[in-house]
């Protein structure tokens, strides 16, 4: 139990470390720091502007209400946020910087696992903004909803719950899509249209055909993402399987996703030069 422990305690020693270098570098250059940081804000206000203005034309879509919506949209910037401090960078990247540069040469030398290295090298704490910014737009949905959602300490810890377990989510489908580019190789990647179907994931699946809720529940299961992490504050004894079968989702993806990866490491040849 001992070696356990102190495996883990490792783990997270390396984090650190690794996400402190991550920081040095970035501030380095401060001014794109900074832009960087303000523009994520802008992002998101854009965002919610859109959100609102569609409510000034129609009280509520199926039933659903403007901040219901805003809970779910709260929910999801906080699980893209903890997916941005963790995964997000490297999937991004993987195609062009690793596959077709062969900067993963230099993790393979190394006696670690190279998901984690590469995870550990694209550690990005500046984005922790997002999950604070979906944090607060969440708590003021839990004010305004009907009824209203106590401000506990057991709501607050399952929001961020919810938010890691959709974290989970996101990292084993994009590092399905990433994990392509081991046969495939493309500069620009294969995760850029899977942003676009998140943000159609991100408003209540019951809007959609049921195809649609189904294909966002079992094949790219976003919908644990947003929608039934934020019913399960709205209406949490119509929703409850759903939710329960979230964790078992995120283990799927997760090890799809690293069965992929590691199978892709199998064909890596390096630049060739």
């Amino acid at each position: 139990m001992s070696s356990v422990f102190s495996s883990i305690g490792n783990a997270l020693a390396m984090c650190w470390h690794y996400g402190l270098q991550k920081q040095k570098v970035e501030m380095s250059y401060r001014a794109d720091f900074l832009v960087q940081f303000l523009l994520s804000f802008l992002h998101i206000g854009v965002q919610l502007f859109f959100i609102s203005a569609l409510f000034f034309q129609v009280k509520d879509i199926r039933g659903w209400e403007l901040p219901e919506l805003i809970l779910m949209y709260g929910v999801a910037r906080v699980c893209y946020g903890w997916f941005s401090v963790t995964f997000f960078h490297m999937c991004v990247g993987f195609s062009d910087f690793y596959i077709i540069e062969g900067n993963l040469d230099r993790p393979l030398l190394r006696p670690l696992s190279p998901l984690f290295q590469l995870v550990l090298e694209n550690l990005n704490f500046r984005d922790i903004s997002q999950v604070l910014t979906g944090t607060a737009i969440a708590l003021w949905a839990f004010a305004n909803v009907e009824p209203k959602i106590p401000f506990s300490a057991g709501n607050i810890l399952a929001l961020q719950g919810f938010g890691l377990l959709g974290a989970v989510i996101f990292s084993g489908v994009f590092l399905t899509t990433a994990s392509i580019s081991f046969w495939i190789k493309d500069r620009v990647g294969f995760s850029s249209p899977l942003f676009s179907v998140s943000e159609a994931s991100r408003y209540p699946l019951t809007i959609y055909a049921p195809w649609v809720q189904y294909f966002f529940s079992l094949v790219i299961p976003f919908g644990f993402c947003a929608f039934y992490p934020a019913v399960y504050f709205i209406e949490p004894d119509n929703w409850q399987g759903w939710l329960l079968a979230g964790p078992l989702i995120a283990i799927a993806c997760f090890s799809f996703g690293s069965f992929v990866f590691y199978r892709g490491l199998r064909v890596y040849e390096s630049t060739g030069s």
